[in-house]
């Protein structure tokens, strides 16, 4: 009886011991998932890696404008009016955007990217959805009073996942 005590206290410790280890290792507070150390979250770094993975895991991607419209539940949709670049030398800056007829509607994912171009400036702002939505609305108000046609000249590059949008690069078009 003594001996099936021992390997039962015996079991009991290496259970013990091999659960404590597990635990352990998942306790590193500087990982999230797999990733060891989180990207900064730059404008590089979203034009870049993060959008290159996006269209890895099969996110689509519309060039294009965007009217942003909020929902009663709170939710923001983006109409994308798709846009297409075309390099033209007898243009003015060599090139001209066409209206490619196609607008899609979406909903903006509460854990979207965005940069944003406010205003006549050419450096993007990194934002979360919540900042880009209020930023959209300001900076129309402020540009878009005194000219109407303002929405046509603010790009992105829009990726989609699962049916939402995840990522907006603004574009600067000089």
């Amino acid at each position: 009886m003594k001996k099936n005590n021992r390997k039962a206290l015996l079991v009991f410790c290496a259970i013990t011991f091999c659960v404590a280890i597990f635990v352990a290792g998942c306790m590193d507070k500087d990982r999230s998932g797999s990733t060891i150390d989180e990207p900064e979250l730059t404008v590089d770094y979203l034009s870049g890696e993060y959008a290159q993975q996006l269209l890895r895991d099969d996110a689509a991607c519309i060039y294009g404008t965007i009217e942003v419209t909020v929902a009663e539940d709170g939710t923001a949709m983006i109409k994308i009016a798709s846009k297409q670049y075309v390099e033209d030398a007898s243009k003015p800056n060599g090139y001209y955007i066409a209206d490619r007829n196609l607008e899609y509607d979406y909903p903006l994912s509460f854990q979207a990217r965005a940069t944003f171009l406010s205003g006549g400036t050419s450096i993007a702002k990194v934002m979360t959805a919540d900042e880009f939505v209020s930023a959209v609305r300001q900076d129309f108000e402020e540009y878009g009073a005194s000219n109407p046609e303002y929405q046509k000249y603010k790009l992105y590059d829009i990726y989609i996942i699962n049916d939402q949008i995840e990522l907006l690069i603004a574009r600067y078009l000089p």
